[in-house]
């Protein structure tokens, strides 16, 4: 007889798609009593004429801005942004940008409903876990505040409760995870999102097409993600060369950001699994976050292979008939097709991280919670052989 599995449902309420969605942020502020709100985003976006727009469009609901956001968040900085926000008396935040800023929103929010001055007390809401099954967490005191996320890239961070930081004293990314942290509205708009670099893009959608993969032939799969997932990774090989090339094709790129939220709409029922638990780790040590998926994937694909051949093979079907050709070509060797026309970053050592940090790396992915997923047990050493394999 089947076990009872408990599946939380998404918590988002409300999803905003197309050409101009950004415009109606401000109804939808105000259709929940919303009237002041503080702006989450990254140098880059926050410098751009659509990001003033969008804080012109908002008028005096915009009671403060935050443009200081960087890559995987270093702890320091979002204790920083939580005293600013809770200085402000806000109702809400609107996360602008890839999946550094929306994280950064969600551990602000977070942050103020428990109350947290320090980078103690923000760690006092990670995630520990001890491998294969020890998870420990604190449960939230409060209600994190209203979160509205507006992403630019595909990394998908907009439809869950998963938020990253990172401790740059251990070199190692904190998971902090609560369901109600999900951002209650999302604004899929591709003409916004045709500002970001295609580089950026790219390597992001790779990171959707890891959630997609990782979803499906996870070890607790459902066949509610795993049928999402298998859509996503058909929409995304068809797709994301063509955005990646073309910022104004915003049929594709709609179909992208539509992709990467089947990905992972159901992270909190079906983790997540290797890749990311050691993507997780080399964000810490400088790799930027899609670029993770990059070089990782495909040699975790072709490590999990024996005991996934017939999800892989699913996969290497689907791929074949977005490709257009008979050839007998792995999921894997399917994927790396897509990374060869990306041209999207593919070893560790392009980005300056010295191979004695791999050990480290390896070490810290083992007690990332998302590695209990993995279909194939793990140990350290495992870990530190991929790790060898892409530096």
């Amino acid at each position: 007889m089947p076990e009872i599995v408990k599946f939380e449902m998404p918590r988002v309420e409300t999803v905003v798609q197309g050409i101009g969605a950004v415009r109606e942020i401000a109804a939808e502020l105000d259709r929940r009593g919303l009237r002041r709100v503080f702006l989450v985003t990254g140098h880059s976006v926050g410098s751009g004429a659509a990001f003033a727009e969008l804080a012109s469009n908002l008028g005096g609901r915009v009671v403060g801005t935050f443009k200081g956001v960087r890559a995987h968040n270093p702890v320091e900085l979002i204790v920083e942004l939580i005293k600013e926000v809770r200085s402000a008396h806000v109702d809400a935040l609107v996360a602008i940008g890839g999946g550094s800023p929306i994280d950064a929103a969600k551990l602000t929010a977070i942050g103020i409903c428990e109350g947290s001055d320090s980078v103690e007390d923000v760690s006092r809401n990670y995630l520990e876990f001890e491998y294969p099954s020890t998870v420990r967490q604190r449960p939230l005191t409060g209600k994190p505040m209203p979160v509205f996320a507006v992403p630019t890239t595909l990394s998908a961070a907009e439809w869950d409760g998963f938020a990253g930081s990172v401790d740059q004293s251990r070199d190692t990314k904190d998971l902090t995870v609560y369901l109600e942290a999900t951002p209650r509205v999302v604004f899929l708009d591709p003409e916004f999102c045709a500002h970001t670099p295609r580089d950026l893009w790219a390597t992001t959608g790779v990171r959707a097409l890891d959630h997609a993969v990782e979803t499906a032939y996870a070890k607790n799969a459902h066949p509610f993600t795993t049928a999402l997932a298998n859509g996503a990774l058909a929409m995304l090989a068809e797709n994301l060369p063509r955005s990646a090339k073309d910022p104004h094709d915003y049929e594709a790129a709609l179909k992208c950001l539509e992709a990467a939220w089947m990905s992972i709409i159901g992270v909190h029922n079906v983790s997540l699994g290797l890749s990311h638990a050691i993507g997780h780790q080399l964000g810490a040590v400088g790799i930027p976050h899609g670029v993770t998926s990059c070089i990782m994937l495909p040699h975790v694909m072709r490590f999990l292979e024996p005991v996934t051949s017939t999800e892989q093979a699913r996969m290497a079907q689907s791929l074949a008939q977005v490709q257009g050709d008979a050839e007998d070509l792995s999921a894997a060797d399917r994927l790396e097709r897509i990374l060869d026309e990306l041209a999207v970053p593919r070893r560790v050592s392009d980005f300056g991280v010295g191979r004695d940090k791999m050990k480290g790396v390896a070490r810290a992915a083992l007690g990332d919670i998302v590695v209990r997923e993995s279909p194939r047990t793990v140990d350290e050493a495992a870990i530190h052989e991929l790790l060898e394999t892409v530096w």
